[in-house]
């Protein structure tokens, strides 16, 4: 007979499977939970040996996983910046300045996670020049979609007027000329990355522990990283090497339309011999299809109001096919950007394609963010294995957002914006994430927005497209269970027995207290593997 290791008792547990079924007391041992029931049963199974752990009435719940975040790139890019400043223009300018007091010693001055609609339109390379123009800068907007450079720093990245757009991106041009305006989207974007050495592998390490450190305080146990090349992958192998990867993760390997789609395969699968195992997960390809609204990259059915334009759609449907297809024959997962709904249809036939190729199989591939989704196209996830990756966070839009989305699209399909409700009554399992650093990495506020759509700091709030919204176990499932099945931690769905021992201690019951304060409620313990790596889980 196995005795248990710990015994926790006199709480609440919620394995995360059976929401009928909430337990007082959890038994683990060698980092695996061997059973869950009532006090009297599990405390009998304890040994000379086991740990007897009185809850106090606290809950116990699953650990969260992040089903789309960007962990190590996000710490980089956001670092130690204070972003609460950066409300205003001026804000902004003076974070400049000081980004780049603090960043004396490097050819480049940057600054990540601003909303860069601060300034009414994206800051042109005269604006920022204010702040900064003796040196090179590039100023990274919050959705990792855009940037801005000023006028030094277009010269330094080798910017012009004769530069040709680079096949998905965009140097956005002075009115009348060809002369760039500093403000650049996608591809045109992530060409600058390799220029700016605070992004640069020599600070993985550094970031890699950061990261960890913050999912272990939010209660995250794994977590998808949704833009993945070698070097990332070998800084996550070295951890995990080292022991210090305590989480699991998912690692999104980067495919583009720029290159050969079958040496892009190959190299993924020598990627995945080289890196995989353990708590590293190499089997997913991550494609983007569209852009975002704010840039009206986002990739439409029906054209912006007053254009003939829809959006950018970075893959023709034909390539899209073909890549999706040899992926899915190499035994890879598909995580697509698909903001848009021209973007989900596009996703959505190239897996009806793979699967026309490559017959049946266990499917779980991932359409993130889907602010717009057509409903003749929801009943097609489930049949194609396709699961929504959703950041519920995003609806509940600042008044100023939700007028910017009205201007864009329209108020109709301004109102039809993130379907999460809609999608679930269509059948299609739901995963939660964040897009950290897009926004928070929090999953208790993403959580409660989910439910309310209404910003947490402002429960009073009317909230945005109400129909849509979504009961609180439908939220936490999406955040433990779902995200779990669909990054194929198949070990870490629930508390089950012969499952890891990954799981939360709460101070309070999810359940029972308004649910404007479930972000209010602290995380006391972190335990992956059977193994407090946050807190305590003793008093």
């Amino acid at each position: 007979m196995q005795y248990p290791e710990k015994i926790y008792y006199n709480g609440s547990i919620h394995t995360g499977n059976d929401f009928s079924a909430m337990h007082t007391a959890l038994a683990i041992g060698g980092g695996k939970v061997i059973a869950s029931g009532d006090d009297q049963t599990m405390l009998a199974m304890a040994g000379s040996q086991t740990e007897r752990i009185d809850l106090g009435g606290k809950q116990i719940i699953p650990a969260f996983v992040d089903g789309h975040a960007h962990p190590l790139e996000g710490q980089q890019m956001v670092g130690d910046t204070d972003l609460d400043r950066a409300d205003s223009a001026a804000g902004v300018l003076q974070l400049i300045r000081e980004a780049a007091i603090a960043q004396a010693e490097e050819p480049w001055v940057f600054l990540g996670g601003i909303d860069l609609n601060v300034f009414g339109s994206y800051p042109t390379r005269q604006q920022l020049d204010v702040a900064l123009s003796d040196r090179p800068l590039l100023l990274l907007g919050h959705d990792v979609h855009s940037g801005c450079l000023n006028t030094v720093g277009l010269a330094a990245a080798g910017i012009g007027p004769d530069t040709q757009d680079p096949k998905g991106g965009i140097h956005e041009r002075e009115p009348g000329s060809r002369q760039p305006s500093g403000v650049v989207h996608e591809a045109a974007l992530y060409r600058l990355f390799g220029l700016i050495p605070q992004l640069g592998p020599a600070r993985y390490p550094q970031s890699l522990a950061k990261a960890i450190a913050m999912a272990h305080r939010l209660g995250i146990t794994g977590w998808f990283d949704a833009r993945v090349d070698e070097g990332l992958l070998q800084a996550y192998a070295a951890a995990r090497d080292a022991g210090t990867l305590k989480l699991h993760v998912s690692a999104g390997l980067l495919a583009t339309p720029r290159h050969d789609p079958a040496a892009q395969i190959a190299r993924f699968q020598d990627w995945k011999r080289r890196y995989a195992g353990d708590t590293l997960h190499v089997h997913t390809v991550k494609i983007f299809i569209d852009g975002v609204t704010e840039s009206q990259t986002a990739a439409l059915l029906e054209p912006y109001p007053g254009t003939q334009d829809c959006g950018l759609a970075l893959w023709e449907q034909g390539a899209l096919n073909e890549i999706v297809a040899m992926a899915d024959a190499a035994g890879f997962d598909l995580h697509f950007h698909t903001l848009a709904d021209r973007a989900v249809r596009m996703a959505l036939d190239a897996l009806e394609w793979a699967a026309k190729c490559n017959g049946p199989r266990e499917r779980r591939a991932q359409l993130a963010h889907l602010q717009l989704v057509h409903p003749d196209d929801m009943p097609r996830f489930s049949p194609l294995g396709a699961i929504a990756s959703v950041q519920a966070l995003w609806t509940a839009a600042a008044p100023q957002l939700q007028a910017l989305y009205q201007e864009i699209l329209g108020r109709e399909r301004s109102a039809q914006s993130y379907p999460l409700r809609s999608l679930r009554n269509a059948g299609v399992m739901l995963a939660g994430g964040s897009d950290w650093p897009v926004s928070t990495m929090d999953p208790l506020a993403i959580m409660q927005t989910g439910v309310t759509h209404q910003p947490t700091d402002d429960p009073a709030a009317e909230a945005w497209n109400p129909d849509e919204r979504l009961d609180l176990q439908v939220m936490l499932q999406a955040h433990t269970v779902n995200a779990s099945h669909a990054l194929r931690f198949d070990d870490c769905r629930g508390l089950l027995p012969g499952h890891e021992a990954n799981f939360l201690i709460l101070e309070r019951s999810l359940f029972a207290q308004p649910i404007q304060q479930l972000h209010q409620t602290r995380v006391l313990c972190t335990v992956f593997r059977g193994e407090p790596v946050y807190g305590a889980d003793t008093d």
